[in-house]
């Protein structure tokens, strides 16, 4: 379905709404039978500029009480990508919840986006495996991205 761009929300397309990057290549192993980078691999690129961010901003570390889970991913395809390659993956946030963030992804090959991924990510306590408010810290910082 296509139609007019709702204006309220950013043009995740678009490389200079990021601040935040992640830096992949592309490996053969990538490949799908055509020789375009799959989809699986396509959503491992986000699951990687994903977790780096929230690792700088304090999860996935032994001492952390919280880790991330995603919840739903959308991804839109808008260019093959080929081997070799090495893309950047712009990172952002969209919204933030009591227990779940709403982020939004981009895959570019120079200026070019190749793919754009929307991402709700939920934090949960590690001990209960239960949703758990953003802490402070974490709200604080990703505000900030």
């Amino acid at each position: 379905m296509t139609g007019t761009p709702d204006p309220h929300q950013p043009d995740l397309a678009n490389p200079e709404g990021y601040r935040i990057w992640w830096e992949e290549r592309v490996r053969f192993a990538d490949l799908d039978a055509v020789g375009h980078v799959n989809n699986n691999a396509i959503g491992v690129y986000f699951e990687q500029a994903r977790v780096a961010m929230l690792h700088d901003c304090g999860g996935f570390r032994d001492d952390s009480a919280w880790t991330a889970v995603l919840a739903r991913s959308v991804i839109d395809y808008k260019a093959e990508l080929l081997y070799p390659n090495t893309v950047r993956i712009g990172t952002r946030v969209l919204r933030l919840g009591t227990s779940s963030l709403t982020l939004g992804c981009a895959i570019f090959l120079g200026n070019r986006c190749i793919a754009t991924q929307e991402a709700v990510v939920v934090i949960v306590d590690k001990v209960a495996h239960r949703p758990t408010p953003i802490p402070e810290p974490l709200r604080a910082r990703l505000a900030a991205a």
